[in-house]
């Protein structure tokens, strides 16, 4: 097979149909035949998938800008993967395809869990699809409840015969569709045990475990001694299991810490909580403010100064104003 990967367009899986939407327990969802999927479309573990060798899924891929990135980025590639023909697998089980071109974060891949909380919710049974992802993935749709045998690491070209699509839902529009987070919570907070250990109700979340793209903590003496006047707890969920991760933020009411995917536990966070994120002025990109408004969340953000007289020189590493920050912790209920 071959794929021109510059004629891909994104399309919507539900228009693609022949067959009516199905809808069980108010989960809508349709299936398509002969799904292609390329699991290292790009970088490993960035995958795609493609439907009548043209059209990719906004369903899969979440958002259509994603699929630009992901042509443009290929050309920068010396050697792109499925640049010439290839060999394709089969296989017949009905499946929801997880590898999409950001999923391998872990950030990203609790999107792709928006969509295993509603199939699993309608009970529709299929097997979950995965790149060789990092543990979480796994770890993650173990912890849910999804035997072993439904989960299927592909790490070459398949063409599933029957692959199962939800509505796009992602971080970006999450406040437009609250129960789709809902039916995740309520998953998860049925899988926990509620005589776990000692929790902590205000947060910290350090990053240096899997920081890949710079954006650490430049002051982390100052920072950590600030915080722990205010009684943070600093833990770094990288270093903690998927369901110790869930366990530490279940009864979070506070979560502070320096931009990154760790903030996407936001949305695992009691309703009505407080959220602080600190930032580089040279990127400020906050990705939870639907996560924040769909449940109730109050967020509070912090930037390093930044000006013409003295202009900002750690990139994207941040440098906490604690005088800033300071102002915000006075303000925290007691």
């Amino acid at each position: 097979m071959r794929i021109d990967f510059d004629r891909l367009e994104c399309g919507s899986a539900f228009a693609m149909s022949a067959e009516p939407l199905r809808e069980v327990r108010g989960v809508g969802f349709v299936t398509l035949p002969d799904v292609l999927f390329l699991p290292h479309a790009l970088d490993e573990g960035q995958g795609l998938s493609i439907v009548r060798q043209r059209t990719v899924p906004v369903e899969a891929i979440l958002d259509c800008w994603n699929l630009g990135f992901l042509q443009r980025r290929r050309h920068r590639l010396r050697e792109p993967r499925y640049a010439g023909d290839f060999e394709v697998a089969r296989r017949t089980e009905p499946v929801c395809i997880l590898g999409s071109v950001f999923s391998r974060n872990f950030g990203h891949w609790t999107e792709e869990l928006l969509k295993v909380a509603a199939l699993e919710h309608a009970g529709a049974g299929c097997t979950y699809v995965i790149p060789p992802f990092p543990s979480f993935a796994r770890a993650s749709l173990e912890f849910l409840g999804v035997e072993d045998e439904r989960i299927a690491v592909v790490d070459s070209p398949t063409m599933f015969t029957q692959a199962l699509f939800v509505e796009a839902v992602s971080h970006q529009n999450i406040a437009q569709h609250p129960w789709r987070l809902g039916l995740l919570r309520e998953m998860l907070a049925h899988r926990l045990d509620d005589s776990a250990g000692e929790t902590h109700t205000r947060l910290w979340l350090e990053r240096n475990a899997m920081v890949a793209n710079t954006g650490g903590l430049a002051n982390p003496e100052e920072v950590h001694a600030l915080v722990r006047r205010y009684d943070f707890e600093i833990c770094d969920m990288a270093t903690y299991s998927f369901a110790d991760q869930i366990r530490a933020v279940a009864r979070a009411t506070v979560i502070a810490g320096v931009h990154g995917s760790q903030f996407v536990h936001t949305q695992f966070m009691p309703p009505r909580s407080i959220v602080i994120e600190c930032f580089s002025p040279m990127y400020v990109n906050p990705s939870v403010l639907e996560i924040c408004r769909a449940l109730g969340h109050s967020y509070r953000q912090v930037v390093s100064r930044c000006n013409t007289v003295t202009p900002y020189a750690l990139g994207r590493d941040c440098l906490v104003d604690c005088e800033h920050l300071s102002l915000v912790l006075e303000s925290l209920p007691q």
